[in-house]
């Protein structure tokens, strides 16, 4: 599917943590190699989350970056590092002005990226998908370790095998809005589960009877380029090949749901874009 070819983007990334910050590392490098032609393009990143010391084992931050903002340390080190400048905005997005408002809304094509691991702020990502006429949105998601107090009633054994099993599992969903016609379902059509989770809560709204499960280092980092694949090919030819990618970390495996050949036709039809 031909896609933005020499057309300017808009883009904004939700959430720097496990996934994000390994994502936007990737982005930035990525970003770099093509050089000029990326001058055209924003970029920007929101989190409200600061840096915690047990942050630096899974996620691209240091001892000196503990307390700060994640977005301004991430922000200060890669954007400087690739010479790009990024926004940084360093609050939790709750509701849709405040999403809408992190796009400039100036006619460049908007593109919007979840790395976030709660529910809630998928659906509000997906309320703002259905609200806009064109919009790409990217959702990377993965699946939290098991806890030992999530399995009680199992014996030892078992417990330990299913924790040791889990946590390696994610995927990657792309949904395209392209002059008010839905092209490709977001994550939220493609697993309606995640729009009737009414446990999830915005990251400011602490709720300690929730687990918080933990996530896997290698997880989070193949996560994280499985969605830098699918902007590399927007940055390379303007085109998109993947609907989903499902994989798992321990395996080394991945399963592709690519873009049909319909949708491809149907969408070269209304867009009028040159292939």
């Amino acid at each position: 599917m031909k896609l933005l070819f020499g057309q300017a983007m808009d883009i904004v990334v939700i959430g720097v943590g496990a996934n994000g910050s390994h994502f936007l590392r990737n982005l930035l490098q990525d970003m770099s190699i093509y050089g000029r032609d990326m001058k055209k393009n924003r970029l920007l990143i929101a989190d409200g989350d600061k840096t915690e010391e047990k942050n630096i084992k899974n996620q691209l931050f240091t001892i000196e970056d503990v307390g700060e903002f994640k977005v301004n340390a991430l922000a200060e080190r890669y954007g400087d590092h690739y010479s790009i400048d990024v926004l940084a905005v360093p609050q939790y997005i709750t509701d849709g002005e405040m999403l809408d408002r992190l796009f400039v809304n100036d006619g460049r094509f908007k593109i919007l990226i979840g790395c976030v691991d709660n529910n809630r702020t998928r659906q509000l990502m997906h309320d703002y998908f259905n609200h806009v006429s064109d919009l790409l949105y990217i959702d990377v998601g993965v699946e939290g370790v098991i806890l030992k107090e999530e399995l009680n009633e199992y014996s030892f054994e078992e417990a330990n095998r299913m924790i040791i099993g889990s946590g390696f599992s994610g995927q990657v969903v792309v949904g395209l809005k392209a002059k008010g016609e839905l092209i490709l379902p977001p994550i939220c059509d493609v697993y309606p589960n995640v729009l009737t989770d009414t446990e999830s809560v915005f990251p400011t709204q602490n709720c300690t009877e929730i687990l918080n499960n933990p996530q896997r280092l290698e997880t989070n980092k193949i996560a994280a380029q499985m969605a830098n694949i699918i902007m590399n090919n927007l940055f390379h030819t303007g085109e998109l090949f993947q609907h989903e990618i499902l994989f798992n970390a321990r395996y080394g495996s991945s399963n592709v749901r690519y873009i049909d050949k319909r949708t491809e036709k149907y969408f070269k039809e209304l867009c009028r874009l040159a292939v």
